[in-house]
């Protein structure tokens, strides 16, 4: 069964984002190639403007900065797997934490751990030299967003670590682990996929904090009246994934939907034209479309998707759970087999997924542990 990354050295990434950016629409392209005019035309900034890594944000205390996070978005994904480990260090390692700064797109960032008394700064060349002169280390998703980007370069040009956390599930796409880098990762089977056995990179199986914070959810929260496995349940949107034509996605959607009545879950990427297009066609047929902006735990019944972190997530918590496709490519089937994923079928009796099995009891501590293992 062919299950292995398109892009797995660091040398591909290139190659990785003109992939990703030959799945765009025409417009869209056509919108990123005059913005890219624009800013050749600009020419080069001077040392107090911003360093040309757009709307980058710094949150960062008023004394030593020793470790950079950089978050790409304010989702629960990124959330969980870069600002867990720092929560954590906080509760260990109070002082440690206090020197721990934060690179932030734009939009309003929520409460960040250790972060009381952090003042935020423009990314500027001025900026960069006087407050990162100290940097031992860099926390990031990845090199292929501009938080991980930038954050990535600072590092290599001060000589600082750079680690990389596993934020979700790793489909044949998946951007490349940067050169040099320590991963974090949820299992040992990802870990060797990602990297392909590559020697640059130092792999540490910790699990998923995401998935972690399911389960304890579902553990402890109060009985309902209601079994929480009750009723038609969602099936979990993917409309704006490159991965597969628009059309398998769909049709995945629909088969299952029609079959057992659940509500179509959108994803918040699906904003674009033709996804809302898709949405109000199959209002009109009929399929409900559920678009709350309610967090997966608030849903009750069964779950499915094509290839969703939320599979997992339900499975975790609990929840029956299926993978659904009606005729998965090769890629797809191992993906599903790497995480234990169970293939829905209408008409065919089957277990549910089982609960993904975690390397470590508390995923963000031990990455808190290991990152920072040395004193700051």
């Amino acid at each position: 069964m062919t299950d292995a990354p398109l892009f797995w050295r660091s040398e591909d990434l290139p190659r990785w984002h003109a992939w990703q950016r030959a799945q765009w629409p025409l417009t869209r392209r056509a919108a990123d190639t005059a913005r890219s005019t624009v800013r050749g035309v600009a020419g080069a900034l001077t040392r107090r403007r911003p360093t040309g890594d757009g709307v980058l944000r710094l949150l960062l205390p008023a004394g030593d900065v020793h470790t950079l996070v950089a978050l790409e978005s304010f989702g629960p994904t990124q959330l969980a797997a870069l600002a867990s480990p720092v929560a954590a260090l906080a509760t260990a390692r109070p002082e440690v934490a206090a020197g721990v700064g934060w690179v932030l797109p734009a939009g309003d960032a929520p409460a960040l751990p250790g972060a009381v008394g952090h003042r935020e700064h423009a990314a500027t060349a001025d900026v960069l030299s006087e407050r990162l002169s100290g940097l031992r280390r860099v926390l990031v998703a990845g090199e292929y967003l501009p938080a991980g980007r930038a954050a990535v370069r600072w590092a290599r040009e001060r000589g600082a670590r750079v680690s990389v956390v596993q934020h979700g599930l790793l489909a044949v796409s998946t951007p490349p682990v940067p050169r040099d880098a320590a991963l974090y990762a949820f299992t040992e089977h990802d870990a060797h996929w990602w990297t392909q056995g590559r020697t640059d990179v130092q792999a540490v199986a910790v699990g998923s904090a995401l998935l972690e914070a399911a389960r304890r959810t579902a553990s402890h929260a109060v009985a309902d009246a209601v079994p929480r496995a009750a009723g038609p349940g969602v099936f979990l949107g993917q409309l704006h994934g490159a991965e597969l034509p628009r059309a398998d996605f769909a049709r995945a959607a629909q088969e299952y939907v029609r079959a057992t009545g659940a509500a179509y879950r959108p994803h918040p990427a699906e904003r674009d034209r033709l996804s809302l297009a898709q949405h109000e066609a199959w209002r009109k047929a009929g399929m409900r479309i559920d678009a709350t902006a309610e967090p997966l735990a608030s849903t009750a019944g069964p779950v499915a998707a094509v290839f969703s972190t939320g599979i997992l997530e339900a499975a975790q918590a609990g929840r029956p759970a299926w993978a659904v496709h009606p005729d998965p490519p090769a890629w797809l089937e191992g993906f599903w087999e790497r995480y234990g994923m169970t293939r829905w079928r209408p008409g065919v009796e089957t277990e549910p997924t089982p609960p993904l099995a975690s390397p470590s009891a508390d995923p963000a501590a031990a990455i808190a542990a290991h990152l920072w293992k040395e004193t700051a």
